[in-house]
């Protein structure tokens, strides 16, 4: 089983607050690998000037990170799983920290690459932790806004690291030692959070669970805590298990559903952010675009939190998609009537389109998938699950980021976006098949719902309104 049942009851309010605080303390992991994703975008142009760096350099710096964030995935999984929630949150910051100030301190590019290697592991290794901790600490009335949480902090380092670029565009040592100072806030306060009830209990420590289950849902949950502690029991996870459909199922449909956000373009747009806005014809100052994008990014990953817990994943997946599609298309179709010269200058009408493909992709295909890792796979293979979707998640992210640069000079600019445009057309009509719904579900139903369906009955149920 996984969580206690319960659903039904209205929590006390002290619970809900206690329930949000520890939520928030457990994201403030996110945010330094937030900033290592927006880091690239406002370092390398002041490289180029200070440093001369290559543009095969420059690709490196910047796709160096996704090489050991699937490493980070991979070491997150048996963090989360061997020695707890709480520890897993905790090692995030170390990597992180150590990067940063290899970075601030860099004399030479070893230096540089070393920093985006260390910074790029604590970014795999914060991809799941949140996400299972906040779904297995909170109750269900509020799990659907809490698991999006991850991503609103990701977005808050983003702009925060985006903001830094525009104060100081030509010290990116500096914003690297300022970047610093978040992982060591983190590790700090996540010293005080409580262990995951789940996993105390699927370890045997069930006096300890309840303690903690008490502690999150208050008094007034004795007979959660109590179907809880006598439910949930250790397991072995036999390598047989992946044909289990509640694994291989929720396995594939993640999957698939990060490969489209990688290749429609989500993280391209975030790691070369500048040098994406000139190659669309943006004609602004480049750092104040990054702001803009990051402060669109973090407003609309907010609402989304509230939006998850009212309307479903399906629903904003869907419109997301199609939002994704139509920016990205109107975009490739204006540069490539522009090149042929069939139409005249519009500065505007780039910058609107890389906004809204910014606000569409934020609505769904960028927040998502990093919810529902906390909420599709069973308890007992949650961390070895999650640790291998996002390994292989930002194994995408890595080709399509570091194939930029060849990829804008073997199809032009147009071409990049077009393909795009195509991949995000395709993950569109993915969710509206096949992705499943979790609202307003326990983890339990959710698991049981990938159990008990035969293979038939799968996108039936997925585009069941």
């Amino acid at each position: 089983m996984e969580a206690p049942p319960g659903g039904a009851g209205r929590q006390p309010t002290r619970a809900l607050f206690i329930q949000v605080l520890v939520g928030l303390v457990a994201n403030l992991a996110a945010v330094a690998p937030g900033m290592n994703l927006g880091y690239s975008a406002v370092a390398l142009p002041a490289m180029k000037i200070s440093d001369n760096i290559t543009e095969e350099e420059a690709s490196w710096i910047a796709s160096l990170a996704s090489i050991a964030t699937p490493i980070g995935c991979l070491v997150s999984g048996p963090l989360l799983d061997r020695w707890g929630r709480k520890v897993a949150l905790f090692a995030v910051n170390v990597p992180a920290t150590a990067g940063w100030l290899l970075l601030a301190t860099s004399p030479d590019l070893t230096q540089v690459y070393a920093g985006r290697l260390l910074t790029g592991l604590s970014t795999g290794m914060a991809s799941v932790p949140a996400t299972v901790y906040v779904a297995e600490t909170s109750h269900q009335s509020i799990r659907g806004m809490l698991v999006t949480w991850p991503s609103i902090f990701m977005a808050l380092g983003i702009l925060l690291v985006y903001l830094l670029g525009y104060c100081f565009p030509t010290q990116w040592r500096l914003v690297a030692g300022l970047s610093a100072t978040f992982p060591i806030l983190s590790a700090l306060f996540s010293c005080f959070l409580p262990e995951s009830p789940v996993w105390l209990a699927n370890r045997g420590m069930h006096e300890k669970a309840q303690k903690n289950l008490r502690f999150l849902r208050g008094t007034a949950a004795r007979h959660d805590i109590d179907a809880f502690v006598v439910q949930t029991a250790p397991k072995s996870i036999p390598l047989r298990a992946i044909l289990e459909p509640q694994i291989w199922k929720p396995l594939l449909i993640m999957n698939l559903f990060f490969f489209f956000q990688q290749f429609a373009g989500v993280f391209v747009v975030v790691f070369y952010a500048i040098d994406i806005a000139a190659e669309a014809g943006v004609e602004a100052n480049g750092y104040l675009v990054t702001v803009l994008i990051g402060l669109t990014r973090l407003v609309v990953t907010v609402g989304i939190s509230y939006a998850s817990k009212h309307y479903g994943r399906r629903p904003l997946a869907v419109i997301s998609g199609a939002g994704m599609t139509l920016c990205m298309g109107v975009l490739a179709g204006y540069l490539l009537l522009r090149h042929l010269g069939e139409v005249g200058e519009f500065p505007l009408l780039p910058a609107v389109c890389l906004v809204l493909f910014i606000f569409t992709s934020t609505v769904g295909f960028l927040t998502l998938p990093w919810a529902m890792i906390g909420e599709v796979f069973p308890s007992r293979v949650r961390g070895l699950a999650g640790g291998s979707t996002t390994c292989l998640a930002y194994l995408f992210s890595f080709a399509i980021v570091k194939t930029y640069p060849q990829m804008k000079h073997a199809m032009q600019s147009h071409g990049v976006f077009g393909f795009y445009g195509a991949m995000s057309l395709l993950g569109t009509l993915f969710v509206y098949f096949f992705l499943p719904e979790t609202y307003g579900k326990t983890l339990e139903e959710v698991e049981e719902g990938f159990a008990r369906r035969r293979p038939q009955e799968d996108i039936s149920m997925a585009i069941k309104p």
